[in-house]
């Protein structure tokens, strides 16, 4: 009797975990629907540029990241695109989510900061985490990746 118990368990949890990864694709699927942010005055679209994370600038030009794609802005508790100021400077996070394939729960993820200061851009070092879940940041994650 308690084999058919413990089957069924490991059955149901495994749905649940199969449902946590649905759910958390698709919250990763809707960030894809708004990959634009303005950051000082600019208006930046987040692409993929030969497997690589990039942002496009009005001019067209493209600032690559040190992440692969696909990658997805930061965003603030409304769900939009947050763009954090800090010292004169306007600064947004990219983030690279890696999920492990079913039934594992890992997930790895990496960010990498950009910042808006005197006229230009500048993108920070890439940090590395687990956390795969969307949802606001601390401000510590926009300003500690770069040197003041």
């Amino acid at each position: 009797m308690a084999k058919p118990t413990l089957q069924c368990i490991l059955s149901v949890s495994m749905l649940l975990s199969l449902n946590a990864c649905a759910e958390q694709a698709e919250q990763i699927d809707a960030t894809q629907s708004n990959p634009e942010v303005v950051v000082g005055g600019q208006r930046l679209t987040l692409e993929n540029h030969a497997q690589r994370c990039a942002l496009r600038k009005p001019d067209q030009s493209l600032f690559t990241l040190d992440m692969p794609w696909p990658c997805h802005l930061s965003i603030d508790r409304k769900g939009q695109p947050r763009v954090e100021n800090f010292n004169n400077a306007q600064i947004i996070i990219v983030q690279h989510f890696a999920p492990e394939p079913a039934p594992s729960q890992e997930c790895r993820s990496q960010y990498q900061a950009i910042r808006h200061i005197e006229g230009r851009l500048e993108a920070s070092m890439v940090a590395h985490g687990g956390r795969c879940l969307l949802g606001a940041m601390d401000q510590k994650n926009f300003v500690a990746l770069f040197t003041w």
